[in-house]
């Protein structure tokens, strides 16, 4: 059983998603002067395409993104299910980030961890972190 908590995974999550998009070349530029400062030299007869949010990359490099995207998804997923504890603690880390317990409200938490995880999971741990705060408050 894997011993690393829900922090060093997400770190490591995100540290493979940067490599990942360094790797294939994608930049960001949210007008026509950033990106001429930011934009990569391109292989002849390769175009430049827009990943939505102002982030750009050559076209040629688009499949070793949604690859590498997919990789590093299954990755983050194996990571949580060998690890004891993390899919619960996963939960609560999202529900905390989209201020759930300030809202009342688990529709982005459920957005934001996906089909892998039910209604009925968030819901708990939900109900069992609010009332760990309402005891320790």
């Amino acid at each position: 059983m894997n011993t690393r908590n829900i922090k060093d995974i997400k770190n490591e999550y995100q540290e493979r998603y940067n490599v990942l998009l360094k790797n294939c070349q994608v930049f960001w530029a949210f007008s026509d002067k950033q990106f001429a400062e930011n934009k990569v030299p391109l292989a002849e007869g390769d175009k430049y395409i827009s990943i939505g949010a102002g982030g750009y990359m050559p076209k040629s490099k688009s499949n070793e993104l949604s690859e590498g995207m997919k990789a590093v998804d299954k990755w983050y997923k194996a990571e949580i299910k060998a690890c004891k504890g993390a899919r619960r603690a996963n939960i609560a880390y999202e529900l905390a980030n989209h201020e759930a317990y300030y809202t009342n409200d688990i529709t982005d938490t459920l957005e934001a961890l996906g089909k892998d995880y039910t209604k009925k999971e968030v819901l708990k741990v939900f109900i069992e972190e609010r009332e760990k705060m309402s005891v320790n408050a």
